[in-house]
């Protein structure tokens, strides 16, 4: 059996303390983390490994940020998707059975307030998914086993939201945005989460503003893939929504999926 869990964490160093609860509770074989918020030099890899868990990290000052976290050693594959080595929003490393596991953190897209019709950042998050989208099409081309998981920042379906008309025309889910996840899905990959819970109103993140989450004013935004040929592997998968509870919490909580 091998548990896999991923959570954006809104940066590492204020939540290590719910990391470690969660690696001694939980004991995932992988963990994978999103918007790290600090440079590879800053992160504590003797402590971690200490945990029992070796890291592949795209670090970057004060934003972004993803890493992998592993009970068996990783070979790391890639730190960026290509053309995008400018923020660290990826990384990919192969485990010893050759399964290609990676984190990623989905651009959100949202214009500036300052500058509401600047486009720039739709632009870029519609690019930086469609050279996902290509990746993992490659990698079901060849039959590859792999793990995807992190931060998607769109609301796939308005059940995913709690008042989708709150969020008509946000880059979370503007047509375009959706399509580009859409295009995802088509390429077989298997929706972990999804494959056991189809039901509105499942949410993984609530805002820190607002009274979001006494409110549950959430929204869905995190994913776990697999490759097509592991969806007979799959025997569970959820939310564990506790964690948005929890003293300091993230404003996402981690998932996870159970593969036999």
């Amino acid at each position: 059996m091998q548990k896999i869990i991923s959570w954006n964490v809104a940066s590492f160093r204020a939540r290590l303390p719910l990391i470690k609860q969660l690696m001694e509770k939980e004991r995932p074989d992988i963990l994978l983390l999103q918007e790290m918020k600090l440079e590879a030099h800053q992160y504590p890899f003797e402590e971690i490994e200490k945990q029992g868990y070796y890291t592949v990290l795209s670090g970057q000052k004060s934003w972004n940020g993803v890493a992998i976290l592993s009970k068996e050693p990783l070979e790391e594959r890639k730190l960026s998707l290509d053309g995008f080595e400018d923020q660290a929003r990826f990384v990919e490393a192969i485990l010893s059975d050759g399964t290609s596991v990676m984190s990623v953190y989905v651009p959100n897209g949202q214009p500036p307030e300052r500058e509401p019709e600047d486009t720039s950042r739709l632009t870029y998050k519609l690019s930086w998914m469609k050279a996902l989208n290509e990746y993992i099409a490659q990698k079901v081309l060849q039959n590859d086993k792999f793990i995807l998981g992190g931060d998607f920042n769109v609301i796939f379906q308005d059940g995913d939201v709690y008042n989708p008309t709150l969020f008509e025309g946000n880059a979370l889910m503007v047509p375009s945005v959706r399509e580009k996840l859409s295009d995802l899905h088509k390429t077989g990959v298997v929706n972990a989460v999804r494959h056991f819970h189809s039901e509105s109103g499942l949410y993984t993140f609530w805002d820190f503003q607002g009274g979001a989450w006494p409110r549950n004013h959430g929204i869905l935004l995190d994913a776990l893939y697999l490759a097509p040929s592991m969806k007979g592997n799959l025997s569970d998968a959820g939310v564990l929504k506790e964690y948005r509870a929890l003293e300091k919490p993230s404003d996402h909580v981690p998932i996870y999926c159970i593969l036999e």
